[in-house]
């Protein structure tokens, strides 16, 4: 990989799901140049791509990475390897003086490339027989060091909690009449992924396959799911709370329009200094409720 003397620019676009984050990335790189790096722990698996949200059609001629590269059946893809493939298609787009977007929902994924983490612990020691099999070795050097480091613009898609309650219902009412139940029942009946696979992906995914296996009726796995999707919103706004607390500065656009998101990267890629957000999530006392 190559090593940079010079800090790289990165421009990262996350929020809440259903938020319109990969409309807005694909905007922003075509108008800055850009290539895509999905940062979501399930579009990297082929054949998942209602349930995930792929929207492969929405992003035109603009390249993108880390989507498509895992078999559902076969392959668990964690954060160990999305930390070394992430880091090399930064590489590889600024190789092309292009600009890497990061895209995506996964903020534990998007957190690790922002904090330069290294996966500890360095290569397993061999097993002997009768002997449980160590998960890391400490005394190891890491396994992955960032090979240079990140200049990020973090943008946030933000809209208020009641809009979001909606725009997830009428998502996942969409997903559901696009074939949602079709995919999981082909990943399951065709590619041969196990039922407890595909509730180990969580979600669309598992609550689907407990419907497929008669555990619920349709009404109750759309209501549960629902729910369950609502509370994720939750949990992804914690970690953004938890993030700025940090230290990292999220610019927090509401409709993905306010603050102007063009005029933010222009004066980052100029070296410009950008005034701090106005608005901070974990400013406000109470987490929104989804």
């Amino acid at each position: 990989m190559h090593v940079f003397d010079n800090n790289v620019k990165i421009v990262v676009i996350s929020g809440p799901t259903a938020t319109g984050k990969t409309a807005l990335a694909v905007k922003l790189a075509k108008k800055f140049n850009g290539e895509i790096i999905s940062a979501d722990s399930r579009q990297v698996y082929r054949k998942m791509d209602i349930g995930s949200g792929k929207d492969i059609a929405e992003y035109g001629d603009i390249p993108y990475h880390l989507i498509d590269i895992a078999d559902p059946g076969t392959e668990i893809y964690n954060l160990g390897r999305f930390c070394r493939d992430a880091w090399q298609a930064v590489a590889d787009i600024r190789d092309r003086k292009k600009l890497p977007v990061i895209c995506g929902g996964t903020a534990l994924y998007i957190a690790a490339l922002l904090d330069g983490y290294r996966l500890p612990g360095g290569a397993l020691p061999p097993r002997s027989f009768d002997t449980p099999r160590i998960r890391q070795n400490p005394d190891a050097p890491p396994s992955f060091t960032p090979p240079f480091a990140l200049e990020p613009l973090f943008l946030g898609v933000y809209f208020p909690r009641t809009e979001v309650r909606k725009r997830i219902e009428l998502r996942l009412d969409a997903r559901l009449q696009s074939g949602m139940v079709d995919e999981v029942k082909m990943l399951n009946e065709q590619e041969h992924v196990s039922f407890e696979k595909l509730e180990s992906f969580g979600l669309e995914y598992r609550e689907i396959s407990l419907f497929l296996q008669g555990k619920y009726s349709f009404d109750e796995m759309r209501t549960q799911l629902l729910n369950k999707i609502r509370q994720f919103a939750k949990r992804q706004d914690i970690f953004f709370r938890k993030l700025e607390r940090e230290g990292h500065q999220i610019h927090w656009l509401k409709e993905g329009k306010v603050p102007d998101p063009e005029k933010l990267i222009t004066e980052f890629l100029a070296g410009k200094k950008i005034a701090e957000p106005s608005f901070r999530l974990c400013d406000h006392h109470n987490p929104p409720s989804y």
